[in-house]
């Protein structure tokens, strides 16, 4: 029985993860735009340390605002961005799977 529920347990963790990896980019584009508006809670078209706080987006702020001014402009959230998914392009291909 343990063994099952173990089998349940991992097919639970992965699947999301699976699914994550099929959104079309449109969807993560109307995905990111949603998260922006969210998080600019003072709608002056830049991210605050303060309304970043207590969101996943907080460790990464610094390296968001590339200017380092404290704000972090959709214009460096989408540099950010594009590097990162850069980057994850770049390890996925030195490990052969791209």
């Amino acid at each position: 029985m343990k063994k099952r529920y173990a089998v349940i347990a991992g097919m639970a963790f992965a699947i999301p993860f699976g699914a994550a990896s099929s959104v079309h980019a449109a969807d993560a584009a109307s995905q990111a735009a949603a998260s922006w508006a969210t998080m600019d809670a003072n709608t002056d078209g830049a991210l605050s340390p303060e309304e970043v706080s207590a969101t996943p987006w907080q460790a990464k702020f610094d390296a968001m605002d590339a200017n380092g001014d404290g704000k972090a402009t959709k214009k460096e959230f989408k540099g950010y961005m594009a590097n990162m998914k850069k980057t994850q392009k770049q390890h996925k291909a030195s490990n052969g799977n791209m």
